[in-house]
């Protein structure tokens, strides 16, 4: 019987190991975080006897010491995206990129959907690859996201369609150096070859110089430019050089969820929609929750959550897609990304800032050494939403931390909900 390591013992581990016990293997587990049964934590090389396969699940970097020790014993290491993905049987489309990622896979659902394909999303968007493959519903297209965490022990994944956003600093409390991060994002393109497609952003030089060197189909995705066979003209999707629709009827508004919904065109597009089907689609999209998601309006003042935007690049583009006066609600918990440039960028589009959350100093200091006066340090977000809805000039408080959430929450979305609770309570 072969035998294989789990680790990291949540939602991807969990799912992973019990894949692997399908298939015959005789599975350990491994968290360093928690007690479970069968942890091998502190069995010391006992962990390497007889290990044929490691699954490591996002949570585990490739630093970790289990990891690198299992590495230079030729034991094999995988990503559990990786080990689930070698079961599906359908069309792959692959979907990566600092920003967007989990909105671009909910759109490319609901298009494959009003085109009538059998389709599941899975992957960082929240339901482990490992996970559909024990469900036994194999579907036509797995619609997958991936982090660069589940990229860089993935090798054969091979996507038919692999579509990268953008690239921003990101996750550099991970990442020794930038280009690390960066490399593994391109990992996403890895196998393909002329008969697949890569839908790249064409607006960045990194992304630019990524699409040179690919063997596979290059389409653009532009919110700048005309170019590739979606575009933005005069407030309308084009395609193929012809007005398609308004992006008025749209309800996803910001320039980055049109630049999403191109990038999804294209895609299907290249899969057989018709013009009529794309038009629903632009038409009938939701917004998923907690990206800038408007909550309210209370004595004039409009309240926005984007409490998904965790890196400053996602607040940057928020900050883009809402008007009026704005007032931001900064902080969390930190992820080693530098907030001058931020603050530069931001200088005459901010009214003012509250921030608060395990970085709340660093980001304060770094608005203070370049100037930026219009900011303030407070314990709570209550305290920060009362700040901020007296400042003067603003009728728009923009949630969009910049940060991680574990500081004070399990993830951006109990973060979110708590930021809408507090609204809900002003309007009560």
């Amino acid at each position: 019987m072969k035998n294989a390591l789990v680790m990291g013992i949540q939602a991807s581990g969990i799912s992973a190991a019990a894949l692997l016990k399908r298939e015959g293997y005789e599975v350990r587990l491994y968290d360093d975080r928690q007690e479970i049964d069968n942890n091998w934590r502190d069995k010391g090389d006992a962990i390497y006897e007889g290990l044929d396969l490691v699954v490591i699940s996002p949570s585990i970097p490739g630093t970790h010491p289990v990891v690198a020790e299992a590495l230079s014993r030729g034991i094999r290491v995988i990503s559990e995206m990786e080990f689930g993905a070698s079961f599906l049987t359908g069309t792959r489309i692959v979907v990566t990129g600092t920003n967007g990622k989990t909105t671009t896979v909910d759109m490319l659902g609901k298009i494959l959907k009003i085109m009538g394909k059998k389709a599941r999303t899975m992957g960082n968007v929240g339901y482990p690859v490992s996970q559909v493959i024990l469900d036994g519903d194999q579907p036509d297209y797995a619609i997958i996201e991936a982090s660069s965490f589940q990229l860089e022990y993935s090798f054969t994944l091979r996507p038919k369609y692999a579509v990268l956003l953008n690239i921003s600093p990101d996750h550099m409390d991970r990442y020794a150096r930038y280009e690390d991060y960066v490399n593994a994002k391109k990992r996403v393109f890895m196998g393909q070859c002329a008969t697949d497609y890569a839908v790249i952003n064409a607006d960045t030089k990194i992304t630019r110089d990524i699409a040179a060197a690919l063997p596979s189909t290059v389409k653009w995705v532009s919110s700048k430019e005309q170019k590739g066979d979606f575009y933005l003209k005069n407030n309308y999707f084009y395609m193929k050089g012809q007005p398609l629709i308004s992006v008025r009827e749209s309800r996803a508004k910001g320039e980055h969820n049109r630049f999403n919904m191109l990038a999804v065109m294209n895609v299907a597009y290249l899969m057989g929609a018709t013009a009529s089907e794309l038009c629903a689609f632009v038409r009938e999209y939701r917004p998923l929750p907690h990206r800038i998601e408007y909550v309210g309006t209370v004595n004039g003042v409009c309240f926005y959550n984007d409490s998904k935007g965790t890196n400053v690049g996602a607040c940057l583009s928020a900050i883009d897609s809402v008007g009026g006066g704005i007032g931001l609600i900064m902080g969390g918990s930190d992820k080693k990304e530098d907030y001058c440039d931020f603050f530069v960028a931001v200088y005459d589009k901010i009214k003012f800032v509250a921030v608060t959350g395990g970085n709340a100093e660093k980001i304060y200091s770094s608005a203070m050494k370049v100037g930026f006066t219009d900011i303030a340090v407070t314990e709570t977000l209550d305290e920060a939403i009362e700040v901020l809805t007296h400042a003067e000039g603003v009728d728009t408080v923009l949630f969009s931390p910049a940060s991680a959430s574990f500081d004070r929450y399990k993830g951006y979305a109990e973060r979110g909900e708590y930021f809408k609770s507090r609204v809900y309570a002003l309007k009560a």
